[in-house]
């Protein structure tokens, strides 16, 4: 079923992989220089993307994930629709990123690539730095948990 334009042109590649290499570079940067699980990468967008969810992140990667997912359980109702929606667009970006180098791949694992300088004049908008901002914090938070599949549990998730 082909998605509505607004979603294509929303969540394009080139955007949900620069997402995405925000949260490994702060995943890499907070864990000692492991790489981010690349299953992760289907929970942080739909966490990232979604507004509500966004804004009710905790400010510090060192907030209890299972507490704080208990303690917000509106984070939770749509959250696995979310996901599976947003499955195909993730993958697609993932292939963009390691195309363009802008993601780099191990066993399982996402890294940060290079990134050329944004063209001057182009600018951001504050709900789009936002969510590179949330980003990259649940690179740091969920590299503070034991394992991937420990991280999805917590949001009611599977691999």
């Amino acid at each position: 079923m082909p998605r509505p334009f607004e979603e294509e042109a929303l969540f394009n590649p080139a955007f949900l992989s620069l997402l995405l290499r925000e949260s490994a570079t702060q995943f890499s940067e907070r864990s000692g220089g492991r790489d981010l699980p690349a299953v992760l990468a289907f929970l942080i967008a739909p966490v990232a993307l979604h507004g509500p969810t966004r804004q009710a992140l905790p400010t510090h990667a060192n907030a209890q994930m299972g507490e704080w997912v208990r303690a917000h359980p509106g984070v939770l109702v749509d959250l696995p629709n979310r996901a599976r929606s947003l499955r195909p667009l993730v993958s697609i970006a993932v292939c963009f990123g390691l195309r363009h180098g802008v993601l780099g791949t191990g066993d399982g694992v996402l890294r940060a690539g290079t990134v050329k300088r944004r063209p001057r004049g182009m600018a951001r908008s504050a709900d789009i730095d936002d969510c590179f901002s949330r980003a990259g914090f649940l690179g740091r938070w969920f590299s503070e948990q034991t394992d991937a599949t420990t991280t999805l549990a917590i949001w009611g998730l599977r691999a």
